[in-house]
């Protein structure tokens, strides 16, 4: 199998296994620093971000509800920033804010006024000394290293290893251990399997629209892997739940229209996989990609919300091997920049 041409994106996705591996050794200790700022319990937990950060907020939802039960939200920042709405009855709540640089402006002024109303803010961005981790009760440094290829890679899973790690603080009965110690191992393997799925993104090359499916753990893997195939090349992806899927959306998918369904192990991922045959009624090409025996292309088995991270490399190796049959230069996909300033 030769490597695929060197660009910025394939190299920071190389990445992974070691940025991932720092931050498991830090998991539990993270899990104790979350702990540590309240006593006697916290009445919810609220996540505020934008772009890829926000699939990783999406994971940390769906791991706090599941493990814990503490009601959760994802805070629209522009109730604030454009409506001038400030926030109320969040005081004692957890407020987890993400940002890959720590300087987009309406994430931090959200976590300087949740402060105010006294909610607890812990700050998730690469740079441990961003103006976004100086607004915040806590900050957690992914310490990912610089990333210049616009696309982000590994600051999205080294996002939502933090995210499981934030849940784990919160009386979480979800990841530690062996199970997290497994991710960056298995992330590698994913990254040194590479042949299915640039077979895949050849296929697709020459659609204009598709479908990216899932549920659970990996409806947030499903967003971004719309969104990588979005700003890399252009295509109008566009991610679902698989639940939301068969409410109406399933019917811009035909000959012209595929599909790509991500489904794991857990016990929402069958329903994704029972997508194919009304896909194929309706004429549209559909290609799964998880832990099943008939998946076309696979990811190790964690069988816990880990899984969320390998599908979502997956999805990054599509982008970037589509990009490659395409002759798209990732690094700079046109009119994006690395740091989007919204306000």
């Amino acid at each position: 199998m030769s490597a695929p041409p060197a660009t910025l994106m394939g190299a920071e996705m190389a990445e992974q296994p070691t940025v991932l591996a720092r931050l498991a050794a830090r998991f539990d200790q993270i899990s104790e620093q979350v702990a540590g700022l309240y006593v006697g319990g916290v009445p919810g937990v609220a996540f505020v971000a934008r772009g890829s950060s926000d699939h990783a907020a999406l994971l940390g939802r769906y791991a706090v509800e599941l493990y814990t039960g503490l009601p959760t939200c994802l805070v629209a920042p522009s109730l604030t920033t454009a409506y001038a709405h400030h926030p109320s009855g969040f005081g004692g709540w957890l407020v987890v804010a993400l940002s890959q640089s720590g300087r987009t402006p309406e994430i931090v002024s959200l976590a300087r006024e949740f402060r105010t109303v006294g909610a607890s803010v812990v700050a998730i961005s690469n740079d441990g000394s961003s103006e976004l981790a100086r607004a915040a009760d806590l900050s957690i440094a992914l310490d990912a290293g610089p990333e210049r290829a616009v696309p982000a890679t590994k600051t999205v899973t080294a996002q939502m290893l933090a995210v499981l790690a934030v849940a784990g603080g919160l009386g979480s009965t979800g990841l530690r251990g062996e199970e997290v110690a497994q991710i960056p191992d298995a992330v590698g393997a994913v990254l040194a399997d590479r042949d299915a799925i640039t077979e895949v993104a050849t296929e697709l090359a020459g659609t204009d629209r598709m479908a990216v499916v899932g549920r659970g753990f990996c409806y947030p893997a499903a967003l971004e892997t719309a969104l990588k195939l979005q700003e890399t090349t252009g295509v109008m992806a566009h991610g679902f739940s698989t639940a939301d899927f068969r409410h109406g959306p399933i019917a811009v998918c035909g000959p012209e229209s595929p599909a790509v369904l991500l489904a794991g192990s857990g016990p929402a991922d069958q329903d994704t996989a029972t997508l194919r045959p009304e896909l194929a009624r309706r004429g549209a090409a559909s290609t799964l990609i998880g832990t099943a025996a008939e998946a076309r292309v696979s990811w190790p088995a964690l069988g816990h919300a880990g899984e969320c991270l390998l599908a979502t490399v997956r999805g990054q190796q599509l982008a970037l091997a589509r990009c490659q049959a395409l002759g798209i230069d990732p690094d700079q996909p046109s009119g994006l920049s690395k740091v989007t300033l919204t306000h």
